[in-house]
C-alpha cells in the first residue's frame, strides 16, 4: 500500500525519535511521555508491516492514551484507518494531529493525499505545498510529486514540470516523477526530451504498467524505434489486455493504418 509505505518512510525520516521532553512522575519512576509516545507508534507499525493492524491498533491507542495531543500519534492512527480503508476516521485523526501541530509535515502530505483521492485538488495542493516547503522535512521529494500531480489536475502544466523536476532533484532515485515529465513532454510535441525521461523512468521501474508501456509504444512511434514499439506492444498486448490504454492503443493502430490507406 504505497501511501501507507509512504506515510510511515516520512513519519521516521521527519525525526520520529527527535520528540521533546515531558517527563511524569508515576510513583516508581519517572516516565518520559514523548519516548513512550514514541515508542508506542514504532512499535504500531511495525506490526502494520507485518499485516496485524489490530495489534497496531493497541499501540497507537496506547500512544494516544499517553498523549492525546501528540501529531505523531494521531498521525499514525490516520495511517491504520488508511490501511484499512476507512477514509472518515483517517481524516478525523489527520486533523487531531494538524490541531496539536499545525506544520507536521508527514501529516501534512498524508492529509494532502487524502484529499487528492476525493478530487479535492486546490487543498491537496495546499497541504503537499506546505510539507514540501519544510526544509526540516525528509519526505520533501514525495510532497513534490504530489503537489505535481496536483498541478496536473488543475491543468497547470507548466508548474507540474517543475514540481516533478524538483522531486527528482531532492530523490535522483524517484520513479513516478520521470513518467510524468516523459507524458508532459511528449504531449507538448518534444518526443526527444520524452523518450529521455522515459528512459530514466526504465532504468528505476521494476515492472511497467498499462500507462507507460501505451506511452512507450508511442514515443519509440515518434523516435522511429520499431523494435521497441514492438517490444512494448507485444507486453501491452500480453499483460494489460483490459485496460483502457490497451483500447487507446487498438484505436490509434487502425487510425494509422486508415490514414495510411
Amino acid at each position: 500500500m504505497t501511501l501507507y509505505l509512504r506515510g510511515f518512510a516520512g513519519l521516521l525520516l521527519a525525526g520520529l525519535l527527535n520528540t521533546g521532553c515531558v517527563t511524569v512522575e508515576t510513583g516508581k519512576q519517572d516516565v518520559n511521555i514523548d519516548e513512550a509516545v514514541t515508542s508506542r507508534v514504532a512499535a504500531g507499525f511495525q506490526y502494520l508491516q507485518q499485516g496485524n493492524p489490530a495489534e497496531a491498533r493497541r499501540h497507537f491507542s496506547r500512544a494516544i492514551d499517553l498523549d492525546d495531543d501528540s501529531a505523531i500519534a494521531h498521525n499514525a492512527m490516520g495511517l491504520l484507518y488508511k490501511y484499512e480503508q476507512d477514509p472518515e476516521r483517517e481524516e478525523y485523526h489527520y486533523k487531531k494531529a494538524l490541531s496539536a501541530n499545525r506544520k507536521y509535515s508527514p501529516t501534512l502530505n498524508n492529509y494532502g493525499t487524502l484529499l487528492f483521492s476525493r478530487g479535492e485538488f486546490k487543498d491537496a495542493l495546499d497541504k503537499f505545498e506546505k510539507a514540501a516547503n519544510d526544509p526540516g522535512y525528509d519526505g520533501r521529494a514525495s510532497a513534490w510529486e504530489n503537489m505535481g500531480r496536483c498541478y496536473r489536475e488543475l491543468g497547470r502544466d507548466e508548474e507540474a514540470q517543475q514540481a516533478f523536476i524538483k522531486a527528482i532533484r531532492l530523490n535522483p532515485r524517484a520513479v513516478v516523477p520521470n513518467l510524468e515529465l516523459a507524458d508532459l513532454y511528449y504531449s507538448e510535441g518534444n518526443a526527444r526530451l520524452a523518450w529521455d525521461y522515459y528512459k530514466q523512468y526504465l532504468q528505476r521501474t521494476n515492472r511497467q504498467t498499462a500507462r507507460s508501456l501505451w506511452l512507450g509504444i508511442q514515443l519509440a512511434s515518434a523516435r522511429g524505434l520499431k523494435d521497441q514499439q514492438s517490444s512494448y506492444e507485444l507486453a501491452l498486448e500480453n499483460l494489460y489486455r483490459r485496460s483502457p490504454e490497451y483500447r487507446e492503443w487498438q484505436n490509434w493502430k487502425q487510425a494509422k493504418a486508415e490514414g495510411e490507406q
